[in-house]
């Protein structure tokens, strides 16, 4: 590792000790191969108006997608403060909204419409009869059409409660699917444009 990784990892470590967040909110986005595709496929989207990422942590995936207007909603106030206070040191420069936000209990205005949402790390904690009809809702409601769902799934690893099939958390039918692959655990990252 070399002395800039070192750096940042200190800083990281230091963050989660002032925000009183979880431990491995200290990994950093060079460790996390998955997270760099994910960015680098919103980068690359036409319409990037508006992204919501559920789940966002420290918002290392939605601070560094190129959107006019950035969703941030996690189930922690403390997650939350912490990724407002990176992004106002990184001098960001879109609008950006902070909301503590469960899916599984809560509901996204029907008002506000997407351009892409981004869930990782956090679905194979749920089983699909509870993730289901809460993405089901989500997509009807709040994707724009040619939008994109970004998720994760972990197929045949015992160590995660939940071991999803994509089928298992959206209709496939009402996708074009884009699969990435060779992550460690299993993970693959489901790309969903709504057609």
């Amino acid at each position: 590792m070399n002395l800039s990784l070192v750096l940042r990892k200190i800083f990281r470590i230091i963050l989660i000790v002032i925000f009183r967040v979880d431990w491995w909110h200290a990994s950093l986005l060079y460790h996390r191969p998955y997270a760099r595709d994910i960015i680098s496929e919103l980068n690359k989207r036409p319409n990037r108006g508006s992204i919501l990422e559920l789940g966002c942590g420290l918002g290392e995936i939605i601070g560094n997608a190129r959107y006019q207007k950035r969703y941030f909603f996690d189930v922690s106030v403390r997650v939350l403060r912490a990724a407002r206070f990176l992004q106002i040191i990184s001098f960001r420069d879109s609008l950006n909204v902070y909301k503590v936000f469960d899916l599984l209990e809560d509901t996204v205005d029907e008002k506000i419409k997407f351009d892409s949402i981004v869930l990782v790390n956090f679905t194979h904690g749920y089983d699909r009869k509870d993730l289901y009809p809460r993405l089901e809702r989500l997509i009807n409601f709040n994707l724009n059409r040619g939008g994109v769902l970004i998720f994760d799934v972990i197929r045949n690893n015992p160590a995660y409660k939940n071991n999803h099939a994509i089928s298992d958390l959206i209709g496939v039918d009402k996708f074009r699917i884009e699969v990435l692959d060779g992550y460690r655990f299993g993970r693959k990252v489901v790309i969903a444009t709504l057609i």
